[in-house]
């Protein structure tokens, strides 16, 4: 009820200072209005050119702070991809000592495990790619299930990047070799064709010396743990 009469009331005086107006325009004192109406005028135009400006300013602020943000995230991007690549080129050896890398290593596992290698063919690669080479090697040997076991999870933790691409297991039937298999495997490796990382960064030198740093740190650690475990 309160509502409607404020409404009312509104209204009434609403229709009252139109007809005021009107009075004042017939009677040719319209004047009286023209100071009060440009006055408002100006109060209005400035309003609306302060608005505009205030809109175009705020726009132009979001756009610098977008671009802020894109830097960053592009920047963020660059230095995590450059630390992958400092971290992960060293581990493969330069292209030009690819045969004898591969087969150093795979001696080595084999060596460590204490098996005999016997090697299926020659080295297999793969030049499709344009930054890497792929090379592979088929090699066989006879052990357990156990040693198998094993030899895989050796060949896994590798700081080098060698890795089993396939592998195919024949049980031996002979009673002087019980429990023993006969294990073909794939050794794969790749060679960037060419190293980039120290002609893209400056600071190639001081990076590598702090990630051997860290390792060396993260090495004696990890001795000192043992050695107190023990």
């Amino acid at each position: 009820m309160s509502a409607n009469l404020k409404t009312n009331k509104f209204v009434e005086n609403l229709k009252k200072g139109f007809q005021d107006i009107q009075i004042v325009a017939e009677e040719g004192n319209f004047k009286l209005f023209l100071k009060q109406f440009i006055a408002v005028l100006v109060v209005f135009l400035a309003f609306r050119f302060l608005s505009g400006k205030f809109a175009e300013k705020i726009s132009e602020i979001n756009g610098q702070m977008e671009a802020i943000r894109v830097q960053q995230t592009s920047e963020k991007e660059y230095q995590n991809n450059k630390q992958k690549l400092i971290s992960l080129e060293p581990i493969f050896p330069d292209v030009s000592a690819k045969n004898e890398w591969l087969l150093s290593q795979i001696l080595g596992v084999f060596k460590a495990a204490e098996l005999t290698p016997q090697m299926e063919g020659s080295q297999a690669e793969d030049n499709s790619n344009a930054s890497y080479i792929v090379s592979s090697q088929r090699v066989s040997s006879e052990m357990d299930f156990q040693q198998f076991a094993m030899f895989l999870a050796g060949i896994e933790n590798k700081k080098e990047y060698v890795k089993v691409s396939e592998f195919s297991l024949e049980k031996i039937t002979d009673s002087n070799k019980l429990g023993q298999n006969k294990i073909s495997l794939r050794f794969n490796t790749i060679f960037p064709k060419e190293k980039i990382a120290k002609s893209l960064f400056k600071d190639y030198d001081e990076i590598v010396k702090k990630q051997q740093q860290k390792t060396d740190h993260a090495a004696k650690a990890d001795k000192k743990s043992m050695e107190v475990n023990k």
